[in-house]
């Protein structure tokens, strides 16, 4: 059957009366550490999601649970225990009722390990669970990548390939493939950063600043697989057979920060960096071995072609993106980038001229002084200087 609307309001009330009729002079009580979570789920609307889910469910068999709570009641396992698995927090509703009352369900009548997984079901646009195969072959699985000196960031793999992905990512930006993810996102955008822009929490959406990096998420302390074979009980240790791995979408990676290697993802994030509190835009999952220059130029282009709340003016990378084709492409959408420059650059770049580059990528002229910004030129994608002491026309530099 398809699940019944049921308004903020109505789930508001239902909280009211069942904490008034189980925590209410009784054996249950409520700590202060609890009403902080009360809080955060008390104000955000989530009702809304029934109506994007409900095409998604049949109309024939027994009444499904509310998805609104559903959802509130992972952001609840989020909340309270991000590292708990979903078997566990079932076996947590029914054991604690405060969790499964302000999650929108009774004391005792709290869904079970299926239904969640039915419920993540629906918000996948997918059939399939992962976006790569599960199935490798010995030949296509990758190496650890190389480490990072001195604790930067390991290089990229191959060179060009920055080049190489723009170069097609551009004629396809505005042609929009439909992913996975987009019924989260879409959700999260009309539901959670509409409520953001409306309150001033991420900036002036008209000239929206943005940033842009990336972050380590481990999942687990080895690559799981198995084979499908069973060379390894007749003795062959050279075995040719594909193996099935459990995380298809994770590999080894580099953390620089904790200068170690790591099995998981690369979590990808594009956050509103005018905001006060750096609220996040765009979150984009890829393995952990993607150097963030190609998790950028993925991300951003999805980026570009959903977010519809704003415009974005300003774009701030690290190092990491300092190329020239991530240049290209943040002024195809005429942004503004703003990129620190690689440390690994020469201190002083010559130009077969009289006039060198400093490392932080200022001009200097003959007689040894920084030049002063005079404005940018959109059309050949430069930006212009001046003489330090040309000041007028009256004033003229004369070189030593």
């Amino acid at each position: 059957m398809k699940p019944n609307f049921v308004p903020h309001e109505e789930y508001q009330q239902f909280v009211l009366d069942q904490l008034q009729k189980h925590y209410s002079g009784g054996i249950l009580v409520l700590v202060s550490s609890d009403w902080p979570v009360i809080k955060k789920l008390w104000i955000t609307d989530l009702s809304k999601i029934t109506t994007m889910l409900m095409s998604y469910y049949k109309n024939r068999g027994p009444e499904p649970r509310d998805p609104a709570s559903m959802m509130r009641s992972y952001l609840l396992l989020l909340l309270t225990n991000p590292t708990m698995s979903i078997d566990k927090w079932v076996d947590e509703l029914r054991r604690v009722p405060l969790y499964g009352i302000i999650s929108g369900f009774k004391p005792g009548d709290t869904p079970g390990v299926g239904t969640f997984h039915d419920f993540f079901k629906r918000l996948w646009g997918s059939k399939k669970k992962n976006i790569s195969h599960k199935k490798k072959s010995k030949k296509s699985r990758k190496r650890k990548p190389k480490k990072g000196k001195n604790g930067e960031k390991a290089p990229i793999s191959k060179p060009g390939r920055v080049k190489r992905l723009v170069e097609w990512v551009i004629p396809m930006l505005d042609q929009k493939r439909e992913m996975p993810s987009d019924r989260l996102f879409d959700f999260f955008q009309s539901e959670i950063l509409t409520v953001s822009a409306k309150l001033g929490l991420l900036g002036d959406v008209k000239q929206l600043n943005v940033a842009g990096d990336g972050t380590p998420i481990v999942t687990a302390s080895h690559t799981r697989s198995k084979s499908t074979c069973n060379c390894h009980a007749q003795g062959i240790a050279k075995c040719k057979y594909p193996r099935i791995y459990s995380q298809p979408d994770c590999d080894s990676g580099w953390d620089s920060h904790r200068e170690k290697y790591y099995n998981g993802y690369s979590l990808y994030m594009i956050n509103a960096c005018d905001s006060p509190y750096d609220l996040p835009l765009y979150p984009r999952l890829h393995k952990a071995s993607c150097h963030d220059s190609i998790g950028f130029v993925i991300s951003w282009a999805e980026f570009s072609q959903r977010f519809n709340l704003g415009t974005v003016d300003k774009m701030l990378l690290d190092a990491a993106h300092d190329a020239e084709a991530i240049y290209q492409l943040i002024n195809h959408k005429k942004v503004e980038p703003i990129i620190d420059l690689n440390k690994r650059a020469k201190k002083k770049i010559e130009t077969g001229s009289d006039i060198t580059i400093s490392s932080e990528g200022v001009p200097i002229c003959p007689i040894g002084k920084e030049m002063k910004p005079n404005g940018y030129d959109h059309t050949q994608n430069r930006q212009k200087w001046r003489c330090p002491l040309a000041c007028g026309a009256k004033n003229t530099c004369t070189t030593p």
